[in-house]
Formats: structure tokens, C-alpha cells, sequence
């Protein structure tokens, strides 16, 4: 996945924008009788290390809580609405406020493109609620106090942080390679090889299907085929060519970020 910072401030300044525009809908959701408002950051009263700012506290018949307004495009690892089936990570957060706040639950308003509005509630467990919090002071004193990386792995997180960690070129010359890299090189060709076979028979498995469902919508709980809304988009190149002195001035120069290109086997 590319890296792109004006996408990533796009996202966190529709997530503020948005935030009081669900806080309202989360508000009527309750009906009468509640109260929201802004707590600000608040540090857990025994861990020094364990912080959060939720959107929103919330006092309900004498009950205080929390909840946390969110806005999504997609609904993947989305339940339906009064349910307690969300992302892990959005679980997790919660959680973790539970134990800041001392709340028996937390509310999890959220907005799925501009109309389907879904709450969930995820009850407090408190020797689970802990252990997650062991967990996360765990992981600070060894990698932040400690000074030691964690492991490498699949996300795209762990590649922003090594092209952080590692932002230029320090030798300019190749190194000549170890046993154990030239062992990950061969690796690293042997999964691709894979992912191209693998990619070349879903491509043909789809066009079969598209092939079955022919001129019809679709099959009923297998696919459908359908053609979305035609859509604008800004012609960069026929811009530039008929106003080349307008394209220039609104050039703007970004730091570059270091590519891995894998050689291939000779």
C-alpha cells in the first residue's frame, strides 16, 4: 500500500468534522434524558502510561459511561446495529476507556456513508479489561523504555515505520549480500510466483462467473454484476497541456519515500 499524506489528513479531518454531526444522531438515539459532553484527555488513576480522549462521556438514568463516534465507508467486521460485533481494535479501544473512566459499558456510534447509522455496546470486562492494559504497559517498557523495534510484519503500518527508521541512503554502493538474505530473496520470488498463479486463476474463476450470469442482475447469493454510477474525475493531462502556466503554479514538491524492488531471478 502507497503512502499518500494528504489522503491520511483527508480521513483524520472527515473523522473531526464528522465527529459532532454522530454525536447528535448518537444524542437522539437516547432520546431524552441524556447528557454528552467533552472530558478531554484523561490518564488511568493507578497507570501512568495508560491515557485516552474519548469523543464523548455520557450520564444516562444515573449511569455514566462513554461513547466513541466513528465514521466508516465500508462495514466490513461490522455487525448490525445493537450488537457487539465490531473490529478488534475498536473493541480494544473501548475497553481501555472502560478501565479509565471506570464505565460499565461503552457505546459505539457509527455512520456508515451518510444514512445507515448503527450503535453497538460492549459490556465491561474487568480481569479483561486488565489484562489489556498488562498488555500495553508490557509493550511500552520493552519497545519504548527498552529501545527495542518490534518484530517485522505484515502490516502496512511496519512499512511506514522501517522507511521512517530508515528514511535515506547512507551507502550508495550495493553490499554484497548474506546467506540469510539471499535465502529471503529466494523466498520473497517463490511467494510472488505463487500470487501470480494464484491471481491469473481467480481472474479466469470471475470471468467464468461473469460469463454464467450473462445479461441477468446477478445469482441470487453468489454474485451480482452491475454497472455503477458513471462518475467525474479531473483530466490532469489535458489540463496541463491547455494551461501549462496554471498546472506549474499549483505543482507542489513532497519528499521522496525510498521503493523496494525485488530483482528477479536471472
Amino acid at each position: 500500500m502507497y503512502y499518500d499524506d494528504d489522503y491520511d489528513d483527508a480521513i483524520l479531518m472527515r473523522g473531526r468534522v464528522m465527529e459532532k454531526y454522530v454525536c447528535e444522531f448518537y444524542g437522539l438515539h437516547l432520546g431524552e434524558g441524556c447528557k454528552l459532553w467533552e472530558e478531554g484527555l484523561t490518564w488511568h488513576p493507578t497507570r501512568p502510561r495508560i491515557f485516552g480522549t474519548p469523543d464523548r462521556l455520557v450520564e444516562q438514568n444515573g449511569i455514566r459511561f462513554g461513547m466513541d463516534a466513528k465514521t466508516r465507508r465500508f462495514r466490513t467486521g461490522w455487525g448490525e446495529s445493537g450488537t457487539t460485533d465490531v473490529p478488534l481494535d475498536v473493541e480494544i479501544q473501548m475497553r481501555v476507556y472502560m478501565e479509565i473512566f471506570d464505565a460499565p459499558y461503552w457505546d459505539i456510534a457509527t455512520l456508515f456513508s451518510l444514512d445507515d447509522f448503527r450503535v453497538y455496546r460492549i459490556e465491561r470486562d474487568k480481569d479483561l479489561g486488565q489484562e489489556i492494559l498488562d498488555v500495553a504497559e508490557a509493550w511500552w517498557e520493552k519497545h519504548v523504555d527498552g529501545e527495542v523495534p518490534p518484530d517485522v510484519d505484515a502490516t502496512s503500518a511496519c512499512m511506514k515505520a522501517l522507511g521512517q527508521m530508515n528514511p535515506r541512503v547512507k551507502f550508495e554502493a550495493l553490499r554484497a549480500a548474506t546467506a540469510a538474505e539471499k535465502d529471503l530473496h529466494e523466498k520473497i520470488l517463490k511467494v510472488r510466483s505463487e500470487l501470480k498463479e494464484i491471481d491469473s486463476r481467480k481472474k479466469e474463476l470471475e470471468n467464468l462467473l461473469r460469463a454464467k450470469i450473462g445479461d441477468a442482475l446477478g445469482i441470487q447469493g453468489v454474485a451480482t454484476w452491475k454497472a455503477g454510477k458513471p462518475r467525474k474525475v479531473f483530466d490532469k493531462d489535458a489540463f496541463r497541456e491547455n494551461h501549462p502556466d496554471l498546472y506549474q503554479k499549483f505543482l507542489i514538491e513532497k519528499p521522496s519515500t525510498r521503493t523496494l524492488r525485488i530483482k528477479e531471478a536471472k
